[in-house]
């Protein structure tokens, strides 16, 4: 991977990062799949190199701890193959509407095909679907 000519790029690059919230059910449910970059976006190999969101607000109980697990799978809708966990977690000590970001850079890019699918989906501590990760964007590098 060059270090000297390459660049980082972001998708969704000038638009709204997707939205995600846990099924709910109970906890540690995993979400249904939404579609991240669709299939014949990215036409080059490419290596997935971290991934920004903002967790929600207003937080449902203070002096809690979230935790979650975003899983980033490739294939089409309804075959999506996991390939990275990414786990988070926050302390929510007071009920302000206060949103931070958060960007995960991976140690190691974990190389994707060309005009590959990507999606992302999302677990829980908790077994609510109040709490929704917003702006849910891919860092990415071409090969």
């Amino acid at each position: 991977m060059a270090t000297t000519t390459n660049r980082y790029l972001a998708y969704p690059a000038l638009a709204a990062g997707v939205s995600r919230a846990s099924s709910g059910g109970a906890a540690w449910s995993l979400s249904a799949w939404t579609q991240l970059v669709p299939a014949s976006t990215i036409t080059s190999t490419f290596f997935i190199a971290g991934l920004t969101w903002c967790w929600h607000t207003p937080l449902a109980a203070a002096d809690t701890t979230y935790e979650w697990i975003i899983e980033i799978g490739t294939g089409g809708a309804g075959a999506e193959t996991t390939i990275l966990q990414i786990p988070a977690s926050i302390r929510g000590d007071t009920l302000v509407g206060y949103v931070p970001s958060n960007i995960v850079i991976f140690p190691e890019p974990r190389q994707i095909a060309a005009n590959t699918r990507i999606s992302v989906r999302v677990a829980y501590s908790l077994a609510t679907t109040s709490n929704t990760l917003t702006g849910i964007k891919l860092l990415y590098q071409i090969v």
